[in-house]
């Protein structure tokens, strides 16, 4: 427990009054407003709801790996472009390379699957059509979505991480 807050944080606590449980409660606020805002600008800069996504399978493998995060932009695209596609709404949006352009549709595949992605797409469609596409991948961050993937995959750490941020914002002392 030391390693978290040490018991002059925890007496300090206990000795806090209202007005001050609610000066902590607002700077707690700021916090999360600002990181908030911080995403907002991120994807007003990049001119996308969506500017990143961590990559979550090794489909894209030797190119991005598991855990990588990458950032994306709508941008006219060429074949060899990693783009971004969701074929049916509310999922996951996958990231794959642009192998075929025919007119306006698109034929993706990932760098280490054997086969094109027409599997993934609707029944009975052979390409993607232009609203299927998202964006397209302009940078990455190696291996710093892991958390990401993380806290999706095992709950209780989900938990575990927002209670020690939520704690270590309140504790401190301003």
């Amino acid at each position: 427990m030391d390693l978290l807050f040490n018991t002059k944080d925890i007496a300090a606590f206990t000795r806090m009054g209202p007005r001050q449980i609610l000066k902590q409660f607002i700077n707690a606020s700021y916090a999360i407003i600002g990181t908030y805002m911080l995403w907002k600008f991120i994807s007003l800069l990049l001119n996308n709801d969506s500017p990143i996504v961590v990559v979550l399978s090794e489909s894209m493998s030797p190119g991005f790996e598991r855990g990588d995060i990458l950032w994306l932009r709508p941008k006219v695209f060429e074949v060899g472009d990693m783009t971004v596609f969701q074929v049916y709404k509310n999922t996951i949006p996958i990231v794959h390379r642009c192998i075929k352009k025919f007119g306006n549709k698109t034929l993706t595949k990932g760098d280490n699957n054997r086969v094109d992605d027409v599997g993934l797409y609707r029944p009975n469609q052979y390409y993607l059509e232009p609203e299927d596409i998202k964006s397209c991948v302009i940078a990455y961050i190696p291996y710093f979505g892991m958390m990401t993937i993380w806290v999706n995959t095992i709950p209780a750490i989900r938990f575990i991480v927002l209670g020690i941020i939520g704690l270590s914002v309140f504790f401190t002392r301003q």
